[in-house]
């Protein structure tokens, strides 16, 4: 490597060294075997007491890598110290490019910041491949860095600065990695991301330029999705002015100010959150993480983006897609229905059909019903259509569970009390005498056609709800009790849905377990010693001698 020199106009002018001679300066020392902490620190103060030590930041470089994978404290603390050597260059200038410089400081100089490129990349490196414990402090270090190279790396005559090539290095191997740990993505989110203004400006700008190219890996667009999801400081419409930085250094006094820069502007935060969100949603997605993108979407989504609108084709693809995902679209689908004025003309249909009976049993259950009673809960709507909705969540409930179950009548019973005129439904009786001598002929045949797809020609509005009748003889008492409650006059104004959501087998069998006895439950006391004997006979059936003998004729042949 090239020795530090002083200015002097004695010293003979050197050519700058080569490719070829280059490739010598950059080759890594051998690490020793057995190097001890100790060794290693002086190592660092070797190399900031004199320049004629720099040579060893490529021995401390070898200690580093050569130790990732072998022994682990070792590799800390080398790369620790080569963090605190490369501020310290930073902070008297030996990093930087200085118009004054000589030639052989020149030389110097571009030789460091090749070892600094070095260590940079081999931190990224590690944050990829490396144990827990090596990413975190690799991350740790990185962020040190961006630190001190916005205090003092700034390019000549340029405010307003920021490492977003360092930056984006970092984010591109964290996003890259197939093994970074799930809490070393939160701390890095909650520590950097969500906390300097700067930092998230710089993030969203870095996750933008990778998520451009085309061939992204399944990890990478997980990484993606998962540290955009982890966000919580995103910036909306009421966001005050910025103010967190990291290592974006603002002008001092009366300083020039310079045009004021993209990094400050609100409006530019939440264009750049929302090209990044648009390039990703753009993909297809595997279901589990399109759900949880929908899990997000009207509370953290939709409120950072300048047009949310932009949104209306991923979610009516998700709404149209059936099942699960089609349950979880709903509430941003609707959101953008109800405040962008958007139209979707099939929305009422689409949400019929997503009451089957697998509803019962999906983990959002209690979610697709808060959303349900919202969206039923117009009084412009037509009594055909709130019908419908009645009438198959009648029929669903012959085959659904008591925790399913007791819902849903509450729920029935709220859009009685809303709807006034589906309450005809209820009680049932023949139009005239031709209709009666019909039923009395042949049977009541239920108008409603649980086929129909379209909520207004199904013809639930000239059935009854005879399944809510069935139910009060239901095998659970908490059930049938409850179903009375429509048989009854109306004399609540309505049901508190939220009571109810959260009932379950477990929730009904716990409750029966610690409910309190007014009195003890009739027993036998005397215990028969059989429960039939050979000489009963019960009629239409055969005796046990009967059956014994039959047994023995079997066994015969």
């Amino acid at each position: 490597m090239p020795s530090a020199t002083t200015k002097s106009p004695s010293l003979k002018k050197r050519k700058i060294p080569s490719a070829e001679s280059g490739k010598k300066l950059t080759k890594r020392a051998k690490s020793p075997v057995g190097i001890t902490k100790e060794e290693i620190l002086e190592l660092e103060q070797a190399i900031i007491e004199s320049p004629k030590n720099y040579n060893k930041i490529v021995t401390l470089q070898g200690h580093f890598q050569d130790n990732l994978n072998n022994d682990q404290d070792i590799a800390v603390t080398a790369a620790v110290h080569l963090c605190r050597t490369f501020c310290q260059l930073m902070t008297t200038g030996r990093l930087s490019k200085h118009k004054t410089d000589t030639e052989d400081e020149a030389t110097v100089t571009n030789w460091l910041r090749d070892r600094y490129k070095e260590y940079i990349s081999t931190l990224c490196s590690a944050v990829t491949t490396s144990s827990d414990k090596i990413q975190e402090v690799s991350l740790t270090l990185l962020m040190r860095l961006v630190k001190e190279e916005g205090k003092h790396l700034i390019p000549e005559g340029e405010s307003y600065y920021f490492p977003h090539d360092l930056f984006s290095k970092i984010v591109k191997a964290i996003i890259s990695s197939e093994s970074l740990d799930e809490e070393t993505k939160k701390d890095f989110v909650e520590k950097y991301i969500d906390t300097y203004d700067d930092v998230r400006y710089s993030f969203f700008s870095s996750m933008k330029r990778i998520l451009d190219d085309e061939t992204l890996s399944v990890a990478t667009l997980n990484n993606s999705v998962t540290l955009l999801l982890l966000l919580k400081n995103l910036p909306v419409a009421s966001t005050p002015e910025f103010d967190s930085f990291l290592a974006l250094q603002l002008p001092r006094g009366n300083a020039k100010k310079a045009k004021s820069p993209t990094l400050l502007s609100l409006s530019t935060h939440r264009k750049l959150l929302q090209e990044t969100w648009l390039l990703i949603l753009r993909r297809p997605l595997p279901e589990e993480l399109c759900k949880s993108v929908l899990l997000s979407a009207e509370r953290r989504i939709v409120p950072s983006f300048t047009k949310p609108q932009l949104l209306m084709d991923f979610l009516i693809a998700c709404y149209d897609h059936g099942g699960t995902t089609s349950l979880l679209a709903l509430n941003g689908l609707f959101h953008l229905i109800s405040t962008k004025n958007l139209d979707y003309p099939n929305f009422f249909t689409k949400l019929y059909a997503l009451v089957d009976r697998n509803l019962f049993h999906v983990k959002y259950r209690s979610r697709f019903f808060r959303l349900l009673e919202t969206f039923l809960g117009s009084t412009h709507l037509p009594a055909t259509l709130v019908a419908s909705f009645i009438k198959r969540l009648s029929r669903l409930c012959l085959t659904a569970p008591p925790g399913a179950i007791v819902v849903v009548v509450p729920f029935i019973y709220n859009l009685f009390k809303k709807h006034k005129a589906a309450t005809y439904m209820m009680h049932r009786i023949p139009i005239d005498a031709d209709e009666l001598q019909d039923w009395m002929q042949n049977g009541y045949q239920d108008p409603f056609d649980p086929e129909e797809e379209d909520p207004l020609q199904t013809g639930a509005i000239e059935s009854c709800v005879w399944e809510i009748e069935t139910l009060m003889g239901h095998w659970h008492p908490n059930v049938a009790t409850l179903a009375r409650v429509i048989k009854e006059q109306f004399t609540k104004d309505r049901y508190l849905l939220e009571d109810f959501l959260d009932h379950s087998y477990g929730s009904m069998l716990e409750s029966e377990i610690n409910r309190d006895l007014k009195k003890d439950p009739v027993v036998e006391t005397d215990i028969p010693k059989r429960v039939m004997t050979r000489n009963e006979q019960y009629p239409n059936h055969m005796s046990l001698d009967l059956l014994a003998g039959l047994v023995d004729v079997q066994g015969e042949n």
